[in-house]
């Protein structure tokens, strides 16, 4: 709940903001403006904290020859990314289900469970692809940055006020919320027409993605339980229909599942001043341009 006190501290860093008092980390797509801005050292910060909470529960697994496959695979696509010089860092999880986290920094956790469940390289390259994603176009540090304004804003913005810095408990309430946050459809299906793309670009296979996907869906409907825990993601036929659509127009010849989607979703550019990916409905690159 907001109190009178609260809210004075806020205005007053508006005030401070929008006459330039202190800078604002940058640059801030219009469309994502906010009160304030995490800056590129900030979202590592909070990316250390939930690598550290996450590597006391549930743990990572002690395989070394499996992480750094993973860790080779997240390597190859975070440099054809739009923010290849963050301090990518991957672990995997003691955990069953199928699933992968992206933290803001460059942070990536991938399930056991997900290693049991793909069948190549290439269906891991694309997932490991759309958890880039979330990252190297910020839809991490724009989760973070709404959480802190939702629920810190005046302790925040105070302490940014007055030259201090995070506390202990925000920074770890933080890692807690990231580790549970939910990105909206629309940042899920930009994650998986760019996870295409990097894959692509990587030197991956992208239309593995279908079988992948296919794959989910059967099992989605042999445990109903499993849908819900991807609930906050479009449905599993809408993404498989979106990406035969964004395959087809990029030159790959497949057999769709279910009926594609009629028209391919526009694609969200990077962040503000990065160099544009291959887009879609352009022909496949020959492989000599592919891992330029």
């Amino acid at each position: 709940m907001f109190n009178i006190r609260g809210i004075a501290i806020v205005a007053l860093v508006a005030a401070f903001v929008t006459a330039g008092a202190f800078p604002v980390a940058g640059p801030t797509p219009a469309a994502n403006a906010a009160l304030f801005s995490v800056s590129e050292q900030q979202e590592i910060q909070i990316g250390r904290e939930v690598e550290r909470q996450l590597a006391q529960k549930p743990g990572f697994v002690d395989d070394p020859g499996l992480t750094e496959n993973l860790s080779e695979i997240g390597h190859k696509l975070a440099a054809v990314s739009e923010r290849p010089k963050l301090p990518w860092t991957y672990h995997i999880l003691r955990d069953s289900s199928v699933n992968a986290i992206a933290a803001p920094g460059g942070y990536i956790f991938a399930t056991r469970g997900l290693f049991g469940f793909v069948k190549s390289q290439d269906e891991l390259a694309f997932v490991i692809g759309h958890e880039t994603t979330h990252v190297a176009h910020r839809h991490a540090v724009d989760l973070a940055q709404k959480d802190m304004e939702v629920q810190f804003g005046a302790v925040i913005l105070s302490q940014v006020l007055f030259g201090g810095s995070w506390s202990a408990s925000v920074l770890s309430q933080l890692g807690r919320n990231m580790i549970d946050a939910k990105f909206s459809r629309d940042k899920e299906y930009e994650a998986d027409h760019y996870g295409v793309i990097y894959a692509r670009k990587a030197g991956y296979d992208p239309s593995q993605s279908i079988a992948f996907f296919d794959r989910l869906r059967t099992q989605e409907k042999a445990q109903p339980g499993l849908s819900r825990a991807f609930e906050s993601h479009p449905d599993t036929p809408a993404r498989i229909g979106a990406l035969c659509t964004e395959l087809t127009g990029m030159g790959y010849h497949i057999t769709c599942p279910v009926a594609p989607a009629s028209a391919g979703r526009p694609a969200a550019p990077g962040p503000a001043g990065s160099t544009p990916v291959q887009p879609v409905g352009t022909p496949p690159l020959d492989s000599a341009q592919e891992h330029n």
